[in-house]
């Protein structure tokens, strides 16, 4: 290891040096009252913060919202180690030990021809997981924003099932569809429920996913020209 790698680690062991001098006894009243159901609030707002400043480029913030998620993240290992639950070391045992594994083409003999494969070998492995594990499916967040969760949501079902999910044609034509029905009612009466509106929005979903895009971040940046017009 050179000096440059020893630097780098011992910074993040810095952190660590910190979150054990804040719990310690003669720490921070505040910081020895947290558990980690309250601070997994603390980690979300965070991460929006972090996911904000990538999203607008600003570097700078980015580093530094990037430092506070960080410490949140090791703040709360920091509790689940101080309650005998687990240790920091398992935890990079368990991530480094899931991307080995969820990587074939990288660190095994497994040939792909497109990044498209490289998920669908990933939602196979992980689903191949859980089966082994007795484990149900993950369920994609409710906290999530509804754009993030529909494509989240959208990304995992066109892997189980592909068929008309994965049709850029059919999508297009089922999405024109419904905008026919929500003109036909330019008064605005009874004829489009709150269900079609939502049947609509997920519909762009997909369509905005099969060209390669999530619809969070083209509303985000839609937004940012309105806020700025």
């Amino acid at each position: 290891m050179t000096t440059d790698d020893l630097t780098r680690w011992n910074k993040v062991r810095r952190i660590y040096d910190i979150i054990d001098r804040l719990r310690g006894e003669s720490g921070c009243p505040w910081d020895r009252k947290q558990t980690p159901e309250k601070v997994q609030t603390y980690l979300i707002e965070e991460a929006h913060e972090a996911a904000s400043a990538v999203r607008a480029g600003h570097r700078e913030e980015a580093a530094e919202e990037l430092g506070d998620l960080l410490f949140m993240v090791f703040f709360l290992i920091h509790l689940y180690e101080e309650s005998g639950d687990f240790r920091l070391e398992e935890v990079c045992d368990a991530i480094c030990e899931k991307m080995v594994r969820r990587h074939p083409h990288v660190f095994g003999e497994t040939r792909v021809a497109s990044a498209r494969e490289v998920k669908d070998n990933w939602e196979k492995i992980k689903a191949d997981e859980k089966a082994t594990a007795g484990k149900e499916q993950d369920r994609v967040p409710e906290s999530l924003p509804a754009l993030m969760r529909a494509y989240r949501m959208l990304a995992r079902l066109s892997h189980k099932h592909g068929g008309d999910l994965n049709d850029v044609s059919a999508q297009t034509r089922r999405f024109l569809e419904m905008g026919r029905g929500l003109a036909a009612d330019p008064a605005g009466g009874n004829n489009v429920s709150a269900d079609d509106f939502g049947e609509m929005l997920l519909a762009l979903v997909n369509l905005a996913r099969l060209r390669g895009y999530r619809a969070e971040d083209c509303l985000h940046q839609r937004l940012v020209r309105l806020e700025t017009s």
